[in-house]
Parts: C-alpha cells; sequence; structure tokens
C-alpha cells in the first residue's frame, strides 16, 4: 500500500471513529425550591445527598437528598463560594474580598433517649455514650474491651447505653437482640451481652439459648418473653432512631449525641475529655 493510500484509509477510519453518536438529551423538573435569599453557590455532599446552598447575606441552607429543609446558619458576610467535603462534615469558605479561605467542622447533635435501654456507668453521668450494635457484628465485638476500658477509666463521670441495630444480612442478629432483652428484664442484660460478643460468629437458635441458660436465666420467663411482641417493637424503635440519626453500619457510637468516627480508646478520651471540659460539666 502506498503512503498517499494508506493516508487516504487512515482519515476514512478517523471519520467513522469520530462520527457523533446520534442521542436525544431528555430533562425533567423533579422540583422547585423557594429560598429566603438569592442563591450565590451550591454544593452536595458526597455521603447523603445533602446540599449546602450559600445564600446572600452570609447564610448556609441545607437541604436533604429529597429537598427537604434542614438546619440554616450564618457563615459571615463576604463569602463568595462554598465546597463540602465528601462526607459532608466540612465546609470550604471562600472570602473575595478579603482573599481567605475558612475551614468549618460540622457537628450534628443528635437526641437519642435512653428509654429501656440497657445502661451501665455512672447514674446522670456528664457523658453518655449510645452505641448502637449488632450481636453478629465483628467489629462491634471488637469494640467490647475499648467499651470497658472508657467504663473503668471514667467510672464516674461515663454512662454507655446500648442500642440494637441488627443487620439483615446477619441472619441471628435479631434473635440475639431479642435474647438480650429478655435477659435484661431478668437483670442480666450485660452477661449475655458479653457471652453473645464473645460468640458472635458462632450464633445460631440453639447456641443463643444456650447462651442464655449460662448465665442463670430463669428460662420459662425467657421462652415466654421472648415472643412477646412488644421486644421486637422495641428493636425496631432503637433501629429507626439510628436510621434517622444515620447509622448506615455497626458499630454506630454517640458521645453526647455526636458521632465519634476514631473508635479507639485514644478516640474516646481525646472526644469524652473534650465533652468533660465543656461550660456546665
Amino acid at each position: 500500500m502506498t503512503g498517499a493510500r494508506r493516508i487516504v484509509v487512515f482519515l476514512l477510519g478517523l471519520a467513522l471513529v469520530a462520527s457523533p453518536v446520534s442521542a436525544e438529551l431528555e430533562k425533567n423538573l423533579v422540583k422547585r425550591q423557594s429560598l429566603d435569599e438569592t442563591p450565590v453557590d451550591i454544593a452536595q455532599s458526597v455521603s447523603d445527598g445533602r446540599l449546602f446552598v450559600l445564600l446572600e447575606g452570609g447564610y448556609v441552607q441545607i437541604f436533604s437528598r429529597d429537598g427537604v429543609k434542614q438546619e440554616r446558619f450564618k457563615v459571615g458576610d463576604g463569602v463568595t463560594s462554598l465546597a463540602v467535603s465528601p462526607d459532608g462534615q466540612r465546609l470550604y469558605l471562600g472570602n473575595a474580598k478579603s482573599k481567605e479561605l475558612q475551614f468549618v467542622d460540622l457537628s450534628y447533635v443528635q437526641k437519642l433517649p435512653v428509654n429501656n435501654s440497657a445502661t451501665k456507668g455512672a447514674t446522670n453521668a456528664p457523658v453518655t455514650i449510645v452505641i448502637f450494635d449488632d450481636f453478629q457484628c465483628p467489629y462491634c465485638a471488637r469494640l467490647v474491651p475499648t467499651l470497658d476500658k472508657v467504663v473503668a477509666t471514667y467510672s464516674k463521670q461515663v454512662q454507655v447505653v446500648y442500642k440494637h441495630f441488627p443487620l439483615s444480612m446477619h441472619k441471628f442478629a435479631e434473635s440475639a437482640a431479642i435474647a438480650s432483652l429478655a435477659a435484661r428484664n431478668q437483670g442480666k442484660f450485660w452477661p449475655l451481652h458479653d457471652k453473645l460478643f464473645a460468640n458472635y460468629n458462632k450464633l445460631n437458635d440453639v447456641m443463643i439459648r444456650e447462651l442464655a441458660e449460662s448465665v442463670g436465666l430463669d428460662m420459662a420467663r425467657f421462652d415466654k418473653d421472648i415472643v412477646n411482641p412488644a421486644l421486637r417493637q422495641e428493636i425496631a424503635a432503637d433501629t429507626q432512631l439510628g436510621t434517622q440519626a444515620g447509622v448506615r453500619g455497626t458499630p454506630a457510637v454517640y458521645i453526647n449525641g455526636k458521632q465519634l468516627k476514631d473508635r479507639s480508646f485514644k478516640g474516646f478520651k481525646q472526644m469524652i475529655d473534650s465533652e468533660l471540659k465543656r461550660p456546665g460539666k
């Protein structure tokens, strides 16, 4: 093949590759959302889809993924641009006039009532640790010694509250949760809690019953309690509370309503010490 012919073939091939695909773009207006002020900038959290809208006057209005209004707060006059971290926990605010970039961490304080949940530690403690757990979760099992160390270290300052969040992928997690509530009714939640987590990877209905018997429960009462619909309803209420608070997996830990990211003992200590230094603590 001559050079000229090769060039012609190449150009023909390039033309075929570069030919645009025929496609029609459809657009559909899903919702209109009125705003209190003129929008200046918009950013979206990757993790949960929340929208952060910077408004004239230095305010930020947060919307849920579905456009439901949430928090609104002042960030300061002169802010002209906004970005958000993927997890939605930090805002980056630009000020064109002062040539300044602000880093603002967001801390959401959840209202997590104790209700009938099992607790341990100091009553009326200044620091409350709420944990959402699953008895077949390996990460939850590994957290047990850390929590024990936290309670021992802050024996007069911390109360731990246990909430149930059994994951659908774990076949016996709900059965274990029901058994633990039946044990709570006999004042033996924590002994069975420890036994269940010590055997988290071997749990089944037979073992759960054997473990319940091993902690000295009245098994006739236990058998009656585990078929009580109220216990299943309590677990469902815990799960709903966790979902509303943003729990996506287990374990999920909240210290005075604020989610703990670092679940090492050091992470617990830093956040607890910070809470104890707050006015009124």
